[in-house]
């Protein structure tokens, strides 16, 4: 059966409000979702003939809620391609929206994709960063990663939306275990990633940021911006302080010891701290710090290599009692023993 539709005085098929709707969301998904915490990306996933993209899916009319990202198969093309994560909603698939569909018709579109898929998703935008105050400061790192594949290992939300509240900046939402952002183990969730090889990336789109990584090759220099809590406690200090830092098994803190004299006696300093390592995050420690015991044993007659072997042997919490640089009198003259950093490394010679 054949359909009439009247044409405009200007020759034009008149569309209706759905249609003109449909090609608005295509335009500025996001523009249709209400809520102010959530917005839609679009993304594409590629595949080799034969394989499949490693996505599982929930939901659907027949089922018990919206279709969603339930689960993606480890090393699968999902997985390593860092653009979707579970509890994403999947609000079409190849242009077809899903909100009607029952779970095996979304299984079906996956399918007969072929070997390319564009898959928009709902998910939350990320939080608003913390502003610079009493709580919090923003530091800024460059850091090298090789691109293993098709990704770097961790998964950015945020970009210049049409909606500006929505408007976030380039965040890392998630970091893949195993993955060359891990394995580096500097970029944190929370991380805002302002510029690649010097390309700055503050006002753009997420789609043209998930392009210019796309044509990333080899090695990459981001230029990352990270949080660093203030500590009242280490500012305002008239003696000792016993600091607590919270880690996950076998991570490094980040900091490279020495030994210098105070007051007559050898003692255990920090003597640098790594950009972005969870020393320079939790804002207690500094350069200069003397450091009296580390989970409740004294450092009086330690030597920098057991201080190191000590700090390493921590599990999920390490306890410092330090002294900070600012309660020190008179200077400190450093020892001559060689410095070593967490991971009992020597650290590289500067020139």
């Amino acid at each position: 059966m054949s359909r009439l539709r009247r044409r405009s005085p200007h020759g034009k098929t008149n569309r209706s409000l759905y249609e003109m709707v449909q090609e608005e969301r295509y335009k500025y998904p996001e523009s249709l979702v209400q809520d102010e915490c959530r917005t839609v990306t679009i993304v594409e996933l590629e595949k080799p003939p034969g394989a499949g993209f490693g996505l599982t899916i929930s939901g659907g009319i027949d089922k018990d809620g919206r279709i969603r990202v339930s689960n993606m198969r480890p090393g699968g093309i999902a997985q390593r391609s860092d653009l979707l994560q579970v509890g994403d909603y999947v609000t079409s698939v190849s242009g077809v929206q899903t909100a009607n569909l029952r779970h095996d018709e979304v299984i079906g579109l996956l399918k007969s994709a072929g070997n390319r898929v564009k898959i928009e998703l709902e998910h939350e935008v990320p939080p608003i960063p913390a502003a610079n105050g009493a709580s919090a400061i923003s530091k800024v790192l460059e850091l090298r990663l090789v691109r293993e594949e098709i990704s770097f290992g961790f998964t950015i939300r945020g970009g210049m939306k049409p909606l500006h509240s929505k408007s976030r900046p380039l965040t890392v939402t998630h970091i893949r275990p195993g993955g060359p952002a891990d394995r580096e183990g500097t970029l944190k969730i929370g991380d805002r990633i302002v510029a690649v090889n010097s390309t700055p990336l503050n006002h753009i789109t997420h789609n043209d940021a998930l392009m210019i990584f796309k044509q990333l090759l080899g090695e990459a220099c981001f230029k990352v911006e990270y949080d660093v809590s203030v500590m009242e406690a280490v500012k305002n200090a008239t003696g000792p302080l016993l600091v607590e830092v919270s880690k996950t098994p076998g991570a490094h803190l980040g900091i490279t010891l020495n030994s210098a004299v105070n007051n007559g006696k050898l003692a255990v300093m920090i003597d640098a701290i790594k950009p972005g390592s969870i020393a320079d995050r939790c804002g207690a420690l500094h350069v200069g710090d003397e450091i009296l015991t580390i989970d409740g044993s004294s450092t009086g007659h330690m030597t920098v290599p057991e201080a190191t072997q000590l700090l390493g042997s921590a599990s999920e919490q390490v306890k410092l009692e330090i002294m900070p640089l600012s309660q020190m009198t008179p200077r400190l003259t450093y020892h001559n023993e060689p410095k070593l950093m967490m991971n009992g490394e020597l650290p590289p010679k500067s020139n």
